[in-house]
């Protein structure tokens, strides 16, 4: 529970505070209200909240460490939304008592999806899905800009013109998409600059948010002719789509693990010391994290740190312990220029590739003559010339910074040289 407290307070905490606040505010006014709902709204509730427990651990994942629910968003989101059933009887139950079922089923499902990985996570998802449920809601059920009615108050009024509520559920829906992607914006974050966390976010979200509020649509509009069976029938194809993306993700994951293989070779050739593209790259991305890289670039920056080295398979004897420090400059360029080479013969490795070919550059070109070197590079200069001072050995830090601060300004960057003795301090 410790560590479920500090992850959240770490990354969501103002996300679950707002939507704590939000199921609060909806629970005291049920409690003055004191209104029950009919026996068949009770009934179409509790499918709702099952629907939405039973669709949460349906997770897709956007960006490293950042997960989402989107069948379940949009199952809440067409609760927000209900309103014609078979029949002719009206959903006219209150937004409180919509967004308490919503947080049933979203804290039911929270909790089977503990339960069924067994791994920590945090609550800022619920947080940020019912915020956007509650907007919905208010915005459909409450907002009174139709002649002093709500649009649920003239969902029998248009009858004859269906597409005057279809527009007015899509308005809401793609408006509490928006609440999901600041949501989703805000947790992200965790310390990076906003402009990096719009940029690594706001695209795939903003894409699966449309998505959600299409299929919200779907749902409340098909309630009308099809009950609760147009919950199941049109949250199927989200479902397929995130059978989808958890492919794309496994081919991504299938990618990392064969960069991370082919950086052995160098190791398994002996090139280099068993473990040093791997130490490197460890070491690379914690200071990129420093400097608040996206998740793109942290993973450009980890598979060019595994890659480094690859170049030196061409040599036609290894260079003493491997490292590549104490070798003519021209020589560490050619390293980098090979392995280059190797690199954008993948044909899906370009963004690698620039990185490699740019690592065994002067940090004084960037000063004196403006040469735009990527971050990137210049961290794995750092941590390489530090790798091989050390060779992983911890006792041998002190020696290998002062030996890099002597390059200072010169050869290393001063920003990158300065995070890597904080990291290494801590260490």
């Amino acid at each position: 529970m410790k560590h479920l407290l500090l992850r959240v307070s770490a990354s969501g905490a103002i996300v679950t505070t707002a939507g704590a606040a939000v199921l609060a505010v909806a629970v005291c006014s049920l409690c003055i209200r004191g209104s029950l709902p009919s026996t068949l709204d009770a009934m179409v509730l509790a499918c709702f909240a099952i629907a939405i427990a039973a669709t949460s651990p349906l997770q897709v994942r956007l960006v490293a460490d950042g997960m989402t629910s989107p069948v379940a968003s949009a199952i809440g989101l067409g609760l927000a939304l209900s309103s014609g059933l078979p029949g002719g009887h009206m959903m006219k139950d209150g937004t409180p008592l919509i967004i308490v079922t919503a947080a049933v089923g979203l804290l039911a499902g929270w909790l089977l999806l503990r339960i069924t990985t067994g791994r920590p996570t945090g609550l800022s998802s619920v947080g940020g899905c019912l915020i956007a449920i509650a907007v919905a809601a208010l915005l459909y059920r409450q907002l009174r800009v139709f002649h002093g009615h709500s649009a649920l108050d003239r969902y029998a009024v248009w009858g004859d013109e269906r597409w005057r509520t279809a527009a007015a559920m899509a308005a809401a829906a793609l408006i509490a998409g928006g609440v999901l992607v600041v949501a989703s914006v805000e947790v992200y974050r965790d310390g990076r600059p906003l402009l990096t966390a719009l940029r690594e976010v706001a695209p795939l979200q903003g894409a699966l948010s449309v998505a959600v509020a299409s299929t919200a649509t779907a749902i409340a509009l098909g309630l009308a002719p099809l009950g609760v069976l147009a919950i199941p029938l049109m949250a199927a194809p989200l479902v397929l789509l995130r059978f989808a993306m958890r492919q794309q993700t496994a081919v991504i994951d299938t990618r990392r693990q064969t960069i991370a293989a082919l950086s052995m070779l160098t190791d398994v050739a002996g090139y280099t010391p068993s473990g040093h593209a791997a130490r490197v790259a460890a070491l690379s991305k914690k200071i990129g994290r420093l400097l608040h890289l996206g998740d793109k670039e942290l993973a450009e920056l980890e598979d060019a740190a595994l890659l480094h080295d690859i170049g030196q398979v061409s040599l036609a004897s290894p260079i003493p312990g491997g490292s590549t420090i104490d070798v003519a400059p021209s020589d560490q360029r050619s390293i980098a220029e090979e392995g280059t080479n190797i690199v954008r013969r993948t044909e899906v490795l370009d963004g690698v590739a620039d990185i490699m070919q740019a690592q065994a550059t002067q940090y004084r070109n960037v000063r004196e003559r403006g040469e735009d070197v990527p971050i990137a590079s210049r961290i794995i200069k750092v941590c390489n010339a530090f790798e091989d001072l050390t060779g992983g050995d911890p006792a041998l830090r002190d020696v290998a910074i002062e030996r890099l601060t002597l390059g200072l300004g010169y050869e290393y960057d001063p920003t990158v040289l300065d995070l890597l003795a904080r990291v290494t301090a801590d260490a």
